[in-house]
């Protein structure tokens, strides 16, 4: 991918957008049209990354789920320069017992102007990007087989959307040790360490600024998640339609409320950390050490006076993981 390592800079610059906001009352951003759009600068930017495995099939059935259990481990990384692709399956034979196939594939990548990432011809190894979602397709002896993976970020800032709205939201009668883990978890606790699938996840300089508050005693949280870059992925969920094939200039906010939850997204290019999102749930207990947020499988432990662990389950990425905080 060197060609595109040397040039990036430039095909950015060349990249204009035809952008237009879908939902009343939002700010508006910038509109910038061009004709001459070098899509595959697009495909470049949203492909960098890690990527986790959401579901798998082989010729167009999908994997039984002992299969899967083993396959759910599997992540693929993309760089400026090449990838690796690493899957664990399912042994037969004398390796039948748990997942002891591990399958690798790496090196470089070239990207053709219908968006077709190839990655390794003699097995038919591609990869293509839709809404938001990296599948990756392999094509050996009559067999195809398909897997769709989704970006560590977007399962990072996916953690409390699944919330389910209670027509109640009135706050059970407190606990004197509910009241007493409250007091214990007042004020900033910063990211400092995030697992998905038994992977560790080098957190960037944005990572690190995210954060958990918990203010004045009462039932809420709010949640500052913040990455680098955003994709077109990212603009289609919370309701931004893009033109052309590249981001280049975008200033929106998208605010949305559910009962006491409430999320606040924000896209800027020109800042540090182009994605931010403010998220206030509600919470509740659930033992003298951890918290639940109401509706979803997010829990908050605090471990000791300096650090909460928050454990997630996402049913519908298929990931898990943990989220380290420390007080700020």
């Amino acid at each position: 991918m060197k060609l595109f390592k040397v040039n990036l800079k430039l095909i950015t610059l060349l990249s204009l957008t035809t952008l237009f906001f879908v939902s009343c009352g939002d700010n508006n951003e910038e509109i910038i049209t061009d004709g001459n759009n070098p899509g595959n600068a697009a495909v470049f930017n949203e492909l960098l990354g890690t990527w986790f495995i959401q579901e798998s099939e082989i010729d167009g059935t999908p994997v039984s789920r002992e299969s899967f259990d083993c396959l759910k481990t599997s992540v693929a990384n993309f760089d400026e320069d090449g990838y690796k692709v690493n899957y664990r399956k399912k042994g037969t034979g004398t390796f039948a017992a748990g997942c002891a196939v591990t399958q690798e594939f790496s090196g470089t990548y070239s990207i053709s102007k219908e968006g077709i990432v190839d990655l390794n011809k003699s097995i038919g190894l591609t990869a293509e990007l839709k809404e938001g979602k990296l599948i990756i397709t392999s094509k050996e002896d009559g067999v195809t087989q398909k897997d769709t993976f989704i970006n560590e970020k977007d399962i990072a800032n996916a953690v409390l959307d699944d919330i389910e709205v209670t027509p109640d939201t009135t706050p059970p009668a407190e606990s004197e040790e509910f009241k007493k883990l409250k007091e214990k978890l007042q004020g900033e606790w910063k990211l400092t360490k995030s697992v998905i699938n038994d992977e560790e996840i080098q957190l960037s300089s944005c990572g690190t600024e995210s954060s958990l508050t918990f203010k004045e005693n009462n039932n809420k949280i709010l949640v500052n998640q913040k990455k680098r870059t955003f994709t077109r992925g990212d603009l289609a969920k919370y309701g931004i339609a893009v033109g052309g094939a590249g981001i280049t200039s975008v200033k929106a906010e998208k605010i949305t409320s559910r009962g006491e939850n409430s999320d606040k997204v924000t896209f800027d290019t020109s800042a540090a950390c182009s994605f931010v999102k403010e998220s206030v749930r509600i919470f509740e207990l659930k033992n003298d050490t951890t918290l639940k947020v109401k509706g979803t499988n997010v829990e908050f432990t605090l471990q000791d006076d300096q650090t909460i662990i928050l454990t997630f389950k996402n049913t519908s990425t298929n990931t898990k993981g943990t989220k380290t905080f420390k007080k700020a």
